[in-house]
Parts: C-alpha cells; structure tokens; sequence
C-alpha cells in the first residue's frame, strides 16, 4: 500500500502545532510540490503548477472529508464516496509488458491526461488504505492545533498525536494548567 501518497498530498495543508494560528499549503511552495511529485514518481514533470495545485486541492478536500469521518467514527456517505469515485474514473488504464531489466513485467499504464492519472494513483492509495487496511487506524492528531493526519500503527490502536512533538506539547500544557491551579503558598 502506498499510504505516504495520500497521507502527503492530506497533510499539505499544515498548521502549526504550537498554536500560532499559522497556516500554511504547501501545494503554494514549489520546492515542496516538486519534492512531493518526485517522492512518489508521478509523472507530472513540465507541467505547470497553475493546472496541477488547483485539482490537487480539490482532491485534498475529498480525502480530508472522509479521513475527518473515519477519525471520528461516522460513516462516509455516498456523497463522499461519488466524490472519491470521480477521481478514480477519470482514467483509463491498459496493461503493458515493460522491460526495465532482466525479466519483463506486466503493468497497468494510464492512458490520457497526466494530471487525471496522478489525481487517480493518489485517490486509489486512498481508496486501498481504506479497503484493504484498517480504516479505524485512520486518526487526526489530539492536538487542536495541528490537524495532521496519521495511521496509528501501534499495537493497542491507543495512538493520539500524531508524533511525539505534539505529545510532549500537550503533556506540558496539561502541567502547566495543573501548576496554575495549585494554591500559592
């Protein structure tokens, strides 16, 4: 499965965890969107980022509604599922043989538009994690200010940031709150 794929485009959207208030897409920095587009060998070379950040975003929002349910138990309606959908048929796919060193290998190679076969291999890691994983791994961090999306991969499911930074962020705000309210002596 590749969950960094959808788990990356998700998080784009970062906000800080310290509780500035700061916010900020990454989709607008192009140094991220080319990191980002070679990381998971979509090929989107040459294009320009005024065709590509706009649909991106507009999958980014998709994902984020259902991820955003799944995190809080509810159910993903139809609507959210058309909308996934849409994404994953936008794009015809034909199977090759490719010879890329000693032996060849059949592949599903997508026909068509660049930007509709990346938008596709993005929803369809979505769609894998949520089909083929479990959705209940599927969290947003505890920290009201981050907003990061992540599977908990621990044993007991008991994860709640997203990493430790957030963790120790709310430990230390927990002492503090309780270092305020012990009576001054």
């Amino acid at each position: 499965m590749t969950d960094g794929l959808w788990l990356d485009l998700l998080n784009s959207d970062w906000h800080d965890h310290r509780g500035s208030g700061r916010r900020d897409d990454r989709l607008d920095d192009p140094l991220w969107l080319e990191k980002f587009i070679s990381r998971w060998k979509l090929d989107l070379a040459g294009l320009p980022p005024s065709r590509l950040v706009p649909r991106l975003r507009e999958l980014r929002t998709v994902l984020r509604r259902i991820a955003d349910k799944y995190a809080t138990r509810q159910k993903a309606g139809a609507e959210d599922w058309n909308g996934l959908n849409g994404y994953l048929g936008r794009i015809s796919l034909v199977r090759r043989v490719l010879v890329s060193g000693k032996k060849p290998e059949i592949a599903l190679v997508p026909l068509g538009d660049k930007i509709e076969a990346a938008l596709a291999a993005i929803a369809g890691s979505f769609a894998e994690t949520i089909v083929q994983g479990d959705p209940s791994r599927l969290k947003v961090c505890q920290n009201k200010d981050c907003h990061w999306v992540f599977l908990d991969r621990s044993k007991n499911r008991s994860r709640r940031w997203c990493e430790n930074t957030c963790g120790n962020l709310m430990k230390v705000r927990r002492f503090r709150r309780r270092l305020k309210a012990l009576p001054v002596l």
